[in-house]
């Protein structure tokens, strides 16, 4: 399979794994970061919070460049429907994982594109069940950092992965970006073609 670019893409303030999940599409991309005052309340449901996150921040870009798409990514962590605070210290970070220890919660990705004054956007949602996590594992695990890394609190492309008991639904959504989707979604609009790479026959 070969995957042409018909348009440049830029990655609008790229958080966790997702510059590294979106090099798997093998397609070049660049990357700026812009802030952005969001300066109303957005909704608190996991689905709409993520989405209208990346629709906002892309209408307010200003003078965006014609024929080239801008991509922005917001994933939320929520258990029982509630958006999970990231968590920023350490004993934040120790109660966030005992409130996800033996339970299961859903990682909401949002994923939105404006490109040639059109703005478009999907969001998909996979739940995950975490092990029964003990002090110490909590303890250790902290201490790798990587809960302040990512925006979801913990890389199932790390350390993470071992937190995890299961997951249903995608599990690239879990790590960052939903790559399966994205490229079907980015083909619909003619962003890239997906061509069937000629086998060369001998004689």
């Amino acid at each position: 399979m070969f995957i042409r670019l018909n348009k440049d893409i830029i990655l609008l303030n790229p958080q966790g794994n997702c510059e590294e999940l979106l090099e798997k599409l093998q397609l070049p991309f660049s990357v700026i970061h812009r802030d952005f005052t969001m300066d109303f309340a957005l909704p608190t449901i996991p689905f709409e919070f993520a989405n209208n996150t990346v629709v906002v921040k892309l209408l307010r870009m200003q003078k965006p460049q014609k024929s080239i798409c801008y991509m922005n990514v917001k994933r939320v962590v929520s258990l029982n429907g509630l958006i999970m605070r990231l968590p920023r210290t350490r004993n934040e970070a120790i109660s966030f994982f005992r409130r996800l220890s033996n339970n299961r919660h859903k990682v909401t990705t949002a994923v939105g594109i404006r490109c040639d004054e059109q703005l478009s956007s999907f969001v998909v949602q996979s739940d995950v069940t975490m092990h029964r996590l003990t002090e110490k594992i909590i303890a250790q695990y902290v201490e790798t950092g990587e809960p302040f890394e990512q925006d979801v609190g913990y890389n199932i492309m790390g350390v993470g992965q071992n937190l995890v008991k299961r997951i249903d639904g995608s599990k690239y959504n879990v790590a960052g970006l939903p790559l399966d989707v994205l490229r079907t979604f980015l083909t619909d609009r003619k962003i890239i073609t997906v061509e069937k790479e000629e086998k060369v026959h001998g004689n």
